[in-house]
């Protein structure tokens, strides 16, 4: 026999909307969409599962700032 608790969490506002999204769009139960997505996250099956190839570009950075990580690129330029 399958038993449902009924819990409450905090989730961000977009990640809600997007369930609701899905929800209407696919024509399911919202609870049944909450429930796989949860299980899809702790068998570690979903989105966060693909791999991403990204090629670096040359962006025209000039000398002065080669080599600074992007954290300390973006202290510069708001400091200008």
């Amino acid at each position: 026999m399958v038993r449902f608790v009924r819990t409450t969490i905090d989730i961000s506002d977009a990640i809600l909307r997007e369930l609701r999204d899905v929800s209407r769009r696919e024509r399911r139960p919202f609870r049944a969409l909450v429930e796989e997505t949860l299980q899809r996250g702790l068998a570690g099956k979903g989105a966060a599962a693909k791999t991403v190839r990204i090629e670096p570009r040359a962006v025209g950075v000039k000398t002065a700032f080669r080599g600074l990580s992007m954290n300390q690129l973006c202290d510069e330029l708001e400091s200008r």
